[in-house]
């Protein structure tokens, strides 16, 4: 879902994915909550700093504070971490205890239950390719695909065969989002021989 704020900033939601904002939006405040993924284009205000808070199961108060920029921000339920990605400009995330300004390329990500932080460089295009609709990866293990194709399309996909687990098995691939589940099975199985079957609701990898 892609729409623009009465200040002009640009917003597209991930699906199931919320945004909330109130009244007083772009009067004398610039504050949102999201509960999911956002992309988010940020018009310039220095007198009005935007921020972004988060729905989450824990009391400490997170935000993400930006004045112009372009970046990516998600909140996950299972571990329950914040993770930015930072596409152009700055932004400062904030917790409790520290406050970071990020540069372009830089992905942060904040887990709730250590209040750990770890920042690294990232493949952007690959983090933001979902509001493309696409499913975009690069060289990562094969579990971590499945698992989060299984996520992507709510389904219970199960490897079977012990080789395919092993960490060295990687795979690269941009998928259309829109794409069947077993047609991008098929075309990850040309690059790396599988096979499966379905049963029920499950698919179990051979």
């Amino acid at each position: 879902m892609f729409f623009t704020l009465n200040d002009g900033t640009k917003i597209t939601l991930n699906k199931h994915s919320r945004l909330t904002y109130t009244d007083t939006y772009g009067k004398n405040n610039r504050h949102v909550k999201l509960d999911g993924e956002a992309f988010f284009e940020v018009v310039n205000n220095p007198a009005t700093p935007f921020e972004v808070a988060f729905d989450h199961g824990t009391k400490e108060d997170v935000a993400i504070k930006v004045l112009g920029t372009v970046f990516n921000v998600r909140i996950d339920a299972d571990p329950e971490r914040i993770i930015a990605t930072l596409v152009e400009g700055s932004i400062r995330f904030e917790s409790e205890e520290r406050k970071i300004t990020m540069v372009p390329n830089q992905q942060l990500t904040f887990t709730y239950a250590d209040k750990n932080v770890d920042i690294e460089v990232v493949d952007v295009e690959k983090e933001i390719a979902w509001k493309d609709g696409l499913l975009k990866y690069r060289t990562i293990p094969f579990t971590q695909l499945i698992a989060n194709i299984g996520k992507e399309y709510g389904t219970d996909i199960r490897i079977i065969n012990k080789e395919l687990t092993d960490p060295s098995m990687m795979v690269s691939g941009t998928f259309d989002e829109k794409q069947p589940l077993e047609q991008i099975l098929k075309v990850v199985s040309q690059s790396l021989p599988f096979t499966w079957t379905r049963k029920g609701d499950v698919y179990y990898i051979k």
